[in-house]
C-alpha cells in the first residue's frame, strides 16, 4: 500500500471535520472550520484527498466512544500517513487511549480547541517529526482519566461506516508518537467564544453562549470533560446576534452544555431569563430556538420571558431521565416525577401545541420493573413529541460506574419498549398537525421530489412545493399529509 506524502502544504490545503454528539460539539466544529478557512484551508469535497482529518468526539456513552474508534480506524486505513487529529470529549476523558489508535498523530482537548491556530502554526513550522508533540502547555500532557450519546453527524465530509478491530494496512511504517495536548479543569477556565461566521449551506446558526456544567448527576461524565459552568457576557451575545442578522440567518439556536445555567457564573449573578428579556427588547430578523434545558432550571421567570418573545420557537427539550422517584434520587437528579409533570403542564398551558422532546435513560443500576413501568406511564401521560432513549452506559470516573449493572438484555429490552412508545407519541403529534398552518424555514430542495424542505417552528420536518428562490425564507405552510416522519404541505402565502 502506498503511503501518501503528507508534508504540510502552504496553499490549496484541504480539511475534513467529522463531528459526533451534541449541538455544542457541532458549534465547536463550525468554529474549528472557521479557523482553518481563515488560514486559507478549504473543506475537502467528496472524492478529494484531504490534507488534514479532524475528528471531534463525544463520550457520553460507551457507544459514542466505539463509534469514534471505528471512524478513526477507517480514516487511518483510507488515508495512511495523513495528519489525523482527534479532539472533543473522548479525547478529553482518555487522551492516551485515543492516542493509541492507529494513525492518530495529535490529540487535543476541549479547552485546546480555541488554540487551533497555534497548533497549526506549530505543525506548519515543524512538520510531522518522528517525535512530534505540541510544546504549547507542556509536552505529552494528558489531563483526562485513562481508560450528550447522539448519532454522529458530519459538519464537513461524507457518510461513513466501518467496524471495530480491523487490522492495520500491511507493511505500514511505524506510527510517530502522537502529540498530546489535553489539560484538565482543575482551575476554572474562562468562557471561550467562537467568532460568528457564515457556514456554507446552513440556514440555521448555532450560537454557543454557555459551556460546562456544575451539577453532579451520578451517571454523567460531562462535568469532567467540559468543566464547570461558564457563560458569554450578555453584551457579547447581543453583538453576536447583530452579526448573525447581518449574515442573513433566519433562525438562531442558543445552545450550551447546560444552557439554563447561563449567567450563574457572572458577578453579579445573571440568568437565562434576564438574557431573554434583554434580547427580546430588540427587533431581530430571525426566529430563536433554545437547545436542551435542565428541568430544575426552568423557572417561571424564564417561561414568562419566552412567552412574551414573539420570535421564540415553541419547542422545548427536557432531560427527564426517569419517571421513578427512587431512580431519580439514585441518579442525583434534584426533582421528582410530580415536579416534572407540573413543569410540562405549565409549558403546555403557556405554549399550546408546543413541541416537547425528552431524554430518557433506561436501565440505571437498581431500576426495577416497577420503576421502569413508572417511567413509561409518566411519558405516556405527557404531551411528548419525540424521545431520545439512552440505555445506561457506565462512564469511567462516575459514581454510577461502580454500581452493579442490570443484565444487558433487560436494558436493551427496556430501551426497545421506550423507543416504541416514542414512535407512537411522535405519530400522534404528527396527526395533530394536519390542517394547521405553521411557519417553515426553507433549507433547500427535498431530495428526489422537486419540492422544498424545511423545519417548522415546532421542530418538524416539512416538504412542500415552491421555487428554489425561497431558500432561507420563512414560509407559512398548511400541513396536509403525513409521509413516514415527514409532513407534506402547501404554502398559503408568498414568504
Amino acid at each position: 500500500m502506498t503511503i501518501e506524502n503528507r508534508e504540510p502544504k502552504t496553499e490549496n490545503r484541504l480539511f475534513r471535520i467529522f463531528t459526533f454528539g451534541c449541538k455544542v460539539n457541532q458549534c465547536d466544529s463550525a468554529g474549528l472550520a472557521r479557523e482553518l478557512t481563515q488560514r486559507g484551508w478549504r473543506p475537502a469535497a467528496a472524492g478529494t484527498v484531504p490534507d488534514l482529518l479532524l475528528v471531534n468526539t463525544c463520550t457520553v456513552t460507551a457507544r459514542a466512544d466505539q463509534q469514534a474508534r471505528q471512524l478513526v480506524r477507517r480514516l487511518a486505513r483510507e488515508h495512511p500517513g495523513a495528519p489525523l487529529w482527534v479532539t472533543g470529549c473522548y479525547a478529553q476523558r482518555a487522551p492516551a487511549e485515543v492516542a493509541a489508535l492507529p494513525g492518530v498523530q495529535a490529540v487535543f482537548g476541549n479547552q485546546e480547541k480555541a488554540g487551533l491556530a497555534q497548533i497549526l502554526n506549530n505543525w506548519e513550522n515543524q512538520g510531522l517529526e518522528a517525535d512530534f508533540s505540541f510544546p504549547l502547555k507542556g509536552e505529552g500532557r494528558g489531563g483526562g482519566e485513562a481508560p450528550c450519546s447522539s448519532s454522529p453527524s458530519l459538519l464537513m465530509g461524507e457518510d461513513w461506516g466501518g467496524g471495530e478491530n480491523l487490522p492495520a494496512p500491511p507493511h505500514a511504517p511505524p506510527e510517530p508518537r502522537p502529540g498530546l495536548w489535553v489539560e484538565d479543569f482543575s482551575a476554572s477556565p474562562p468562557f471561550q467564544p467562537w467568532r460568528v461566521h457564515a457556514v456554507p449551506g446552513h440556514t440555521r446558526a448555532w450560537l454557543k453562549i454557555q459551556e460546562g456544567c456544575s451539577h453532579h448527576c451520578r451517571y454523567c461524565i460531562v462535568p469532567k470533560v467540559r468543566g464547570p459552568r461558564r457563560s458569554l457576557e450578555p453584551a457579547a451575545v447581543v453583538a453576536a446576534f447583530q452579526d448573525l442578522a447581518a449574515l442573513g440567518y433566519q433562525e438562531v439556536v442558543l445552545t450550551g452544555v447546560d444552557l439554563a445555567q447561563y449567567g450563574l457564573d457572572h458577578a453579579p449573578v445573571y440568568s437565562l431569563a434576564a438574557l431573554v428579556r434583554h434580547l427580546r427588547a430588540h427587533p431581530w430578523p430571525f426566529r430563536v430556538r433554545l437547545s436542551s434545558l435542565e428541568p430544575m432550571m426552568v423557572t417561571a421567570a424564564l417561561l414568562d420571558e419566552l412567552a412574551a418573545w414573539q420570535g421564540f420557537c415553541p419547542h422545548f427539550h427536557l432531560p427527564l431521565q426517569s419517571g421513578a422517584a427512587p431512580v431519580l434520587a439514585a441518579m442525583g437528579r434534584p426533582y421528582g416525577p410530580d415536579e416534572f409533570r407540573d413543569l410540562v403542564d405549565e409549558i403546555s398551558r403557556r405554549f399550546p401545541g408546543a413541541a416537547l422532546g425528552l431524554d430518557v435513560l433506561v436501565g440505571f443500576p437498581g431500576e426495577s420493573e416497577a420503576d421502569f413501568a413508572a417511567t413509561r406511564d409518566l411519558v405516556a401521560a405527557l404531551p411528548v413529541t419525540y424521545l431520545h432513549v439512552f440505555p445506561f452506559s457506565p462512564r469511567p470516573g462516575t459514581p454510577a460506574a461502580l454500581l452493579p449493572a442490570l443484565p444487558g438484555r433487560v436494558v436493551q429490552e427496556r430501551a426497545r419498549l421506550m423507543r416504541e412508545l416514542g414512535q407512537k407519541k411522535k405519530q400522534k403529534f404528527l396527526e395533530a398537525q394536519l390542517g394547521q398552518v405553521r411557519e417553515v424555514l426553507v433549507e433547500g430542495p427535498a431530495p428526489q421530489t422537486g419540492w422544498l424542505q424545511g423545519l417548522s417552528d415546532h421542530y418538524l420536518r416539512v416538504i412542500f412545493p415552491g421555487p428554489p428562490a425561497w431558500r432561507n425564507r420563512r414560509v407559512k405552510v398548511r400541513l396536509r399529509v403525513i409521509k413516514e416522519e415527514l409532513l407534506l404541505g402547501e404554502p398559503v402565502a408568498e414568504p
